[in-house]
């Protein structure tokens, strides 16, 4: 028994001094892969309170969470102060804007800009930003419900990427199933969060992984095996039964369909008026609270190309004269429910055009697709502040 212990402790001094020099090696070397989100039962994840690091995948900045929840360098009193008029901004990952510094981000330019026009009877402008990688507009709604309205919000205005937030809508076409949808029944949306009883979203709930996840905010060791199981599980991953063999790696071919007019008994159809459905509801639920609601319709790369070649040879592809059927079928929403609308697709065509600029991507990634770069959220910073500064809505 002695002999025994002995060389388990020989072994477990082994292990710990091997972690210990790989510790080292990677703060040396400048890895930083930590963990950014936990579970959530609403929304099915969120930001990880506290959590903090590099994110360099595309992009480079040092992304914090703060205590509240929000990618933010500020901590935010969930008390709104007197005298100040908070816009909380829902969305993904455009909103969450993790690939670049956060005062480069379009919602801080956004506050930046508003404080300096005054639109809202001289009060002092603070813009929360609720952005969260991967979000839908399901996800958003779940968002408003359960964690914006304690903020106290005057506007809710939601960031709505047509790139992805139509098939995330929709059960049929979602990649990751481990978050809420809605679905019509007799005319009514109605809530899914069957995710919730899901073998794979269990073990998220427990105190081992809550552990694990704080532990991993300190350790390089654990957030090199964080990565590598993340790449483990983006290639086993598999596409949706709609997608087309002949697609190719690239944003160039992801989620085509969006630019096409589905036929009325499609699932595309019907993923459209789900998300169209879950639009009105939210701006229903904003105007019953009391708040103003702006919806805020996003650019995809190709749709905001310099090249006109590009854009053309595309569109070609798709068989299309243009790429702004999104943005048509929320103008057409707005319009018939009387949304008041910021839509930025057409406007940073031409201005990427005029002066030769890519408003996506970034030189670690691919240029002229992918997220905004700080170009682009300057220019919608830009942009919404022009809209919101011209009358107090």
């Amino acid at each position: 028994m002695k002999r025994t212990l002995t060389n388990l402790s020989l072994v477990l001094s082994g292990l710990l001094a091997g972690a210990l020099f790989f510790e080292i090696v990677l703060r040396l070397i400048g890895f930083s892969f930590p963990l950014f989100y936990r579970y959530d039962v609403h929304a099915g994840h969120r930001l990880l309170e506290g959590a903090e690091g590099w994110y360099r995948m595309e992009g480079e900045a040092y992304v914090r969470i703060n205590g509240q929840g929000m990618r933010d360098d500020r901590e935010i009193t969930v008390r709104k102060a007197q005298g100040v008029y908070r816009i909380a901004v829902l969305g993904d990952s455009f909103t969450q804007a993790k690939e670049l510094p956060v005062e480069k981000s379009f919602w801080r330019l956004l506050e930046v800009k508003l404080n300096q026009c005054k639109p809202f009877a001289g009060k002092a402008v603070e813009v929360l930003n609720f952005g969260v990688d991967g979000y839908s507009t399901a996800q958003e709604l779940q968002a408003l419900r359960h964690r914006v309205w304690q903020f106290q919000p005057d506007m809710v205005l939601l960031a709505f990427y047509s790139g992805n937030d139509i098939q995330d809508n929709s059960r049929e076409f979602a990649t990751d199933h481990m978050q809420p949808t809605f679905a019509y029944r007799d005319g009514q949306l109605v809530l899914d969060d069957s995710f919730l009883a899901a073998s794979r979203y269990q073990p998220g709930l427990n105190i081992i992984w809550l552990m694990h996840q704080q532990i991993s905010q300190y350790s390089r060791v654990l957030q090199l095996l964080n990565k590598a199981r993340d790449m483990a599980h983006q290639a086993v991953r598999r596409p949706t039964k709609h997608a087309s063999a002949n697609e190719g790696p690239t944003e160039l071919f992801d989620y085509h369909k969006i630019y096409l007019q589905p036929r009325e008994d499609s699932a595309w159809e019907n993923a459209w008026r789900v998300t169209e459905g879950l639009v009105v509801q939210m701006s229903r639920e904003v105007a019953a609270g009391g708040a103003t609601f702006v919806i805020v319709t996003l650019s995809k790369g190709i749709q905001v190309h310099p090249d006109s070649k590009e854009r053309e040879a595309y569109a070609r592809y798709l068989g299309v004269t243009d790429l702004f059927y999104p943005e048509k079928r929320i103008q057409a929403l707005a319009k018939t429910s009387r949304l008041r609308l910021i839509s930025l697709a057409e406007p940073f065509q031409k201005h990427a055009e005029e002066n030769r600029v890519y408003l996506h991507g970034y030189p670690n990634a691919t240029v002229g697709f992918g997220h905004w770069n700080d170009k682009g959220h300057a220019l919608a910073a830009k942009m919404i502040s022009e809209e919101l500064c011209k009358t107090n809505p």
